[in-house]
């Protein structure tokens, strides 16, 4: 018998969030949440939990210092419905965070990185949990991990049996096969009854695909998923999966009924708009930020020199240091644009 769970977890206002520095103004907030609420989104992610004084919360932008300040714009969920927020181990005072009432989050996910394994990254998680809240385990770029340190991520939720234990591709530089690795070994050793998650980016044009892939290989083991999206696919840097997209192949495919006036009628309202103020989405620098698993950060730095032309970036992108090149170090970046610009005067020298 098939009894797994696929849930959509839309995160626009929060993903959305680094587009736009998470201005999107009360009434777009408000408004948002409550369609995709409507629509029967299962996971309705509204924001980050920062570490911001209370003093410093604007009404209208989705960063939080702690939930009850997001209980203003928040709907009446439906019955099936969480509401969720992020934050990011270490850069949150998650002593601070005020214990669940049930009136705002459900979920909390948690997100680090790799170097922060060494970390007191358990101890944080469990701080939330013990305030009442569920919990995801976000895993940024999970898929540059070792075997030996997806195993420790692994035992962490293990010990603290998460409601989701994700798969992030942060620099949007996974294929099928990064996939299928991942998954292998939380198959392997991820305890039964914690959902596994999936979250892209769509640098590559590629998360519709691999959010299909991800559905089919978890579906050989029944297992329960969680796979992230965002309406018009509204994110940093190439954007994610589109809500909009995926809640209507899962209606055509039979395993859904989500209601799609409620998810467009959010996009002719805002999105298209915010559409017209910024840009995310699909973009060659954005492809090789992609192709190349570098920070979007560090493109847009170098897009930003003189004459830089999509070769000129391409070039410089394959010089970066495998370590240097997910962290925006300028300095650095200033140093191999310098010694690449020296070298293409020598080339045209030579010309002459």
């Amino acid at each position: 018998m098939n009894n797994r769970t696929i849930q959509v977890l839309d995160c626009t206002l929060r993903d959305g969030a680094q587009v736009n520095e998470a201005r999107f103004g009360v009434e777009a907030a408000t408004a948002i949440a409550k369609n995709l609420n409507e629509a029967g989104i299962e996971i309705v992610e509204c924001g980050f939990l920062k570490k911001i004084e209370p003093k410093d919360f604007e009404p209208g932008r989705t960063y939080y210092p702690n939930p009850s300040f997001a209980e203003p714009y928040l709907p009446q969920k439906n019955e099936n419905t969480w509401l969720s927020a992020l934050m990011d181990f270490g850069r949150y005072d998650v002593d601070n965070l005020e214990p669940y009432n049930g009136k705002s989050f459900d979920l909390v996910r948690v997100s680090f990185f790799e170097w922060d394994l060494d970390k007191d990254v358990e101890g944080f998680i469990k701080k939330v949990m013990d305030k009442g809240y569920r919990v995801a385990i976000q895993p940024m770029d999970t898929f540059s991990y070792s075997e030996e340190d997806l195993m420790k991520v692994i035992n962490i939720a293990n010990r603290l049996v998460p409601a989701t234990l994700s798969m992030v591709d942060t620099y949007s530089i996974a294929a099928e096969k990064d996939v299928d690795r991942v998954y292998s070994v939380y198959r392997q050793y991820l305890k039964e009854g914690i959902r596994v998650g999936f979250h892209s980016h769509n640098n590559q044009l590629n998360s519709f695909s691999l959010a299909r892939h991800f559905m089919e290989i978890t579906g050989k083991d029944n297992k329960s998923i969680v796979i992230d999206a965002s309406l018009f696919g509204m994110g940093r840097g190439g954007g994610n999966l589109n809500t909009e997209l995926f809640s209507e192949y899962l209606n055509r495919l039979n395993i859904k009924k989500y209601k799609m006036k409620p998810i467009l009628d959010s996009i002719d309202s805002y999105l298209t708009k915010f559409k017209q103020q910024y840009e995310w989405g699909y973009s060659l620098p954005m492809l090789y930020a992609g192709l190349y698993g570098v920070h979007v950060y560090t493109i847009a730095y170098l897009c930003d020199k003189p004459g830089m032309t999509s070769y000129d970036l391409r070039q410089i992108l394959q010089r970066l240091d495998e370590h240097k090149k997910k962290r925006y170090d300028y300095d650095y970046l200033d140093a191999v644009y310098d010694a690449y610009i020296e070298e293409q005067k020598s080339k045209e020298g030579i010309k002459q």
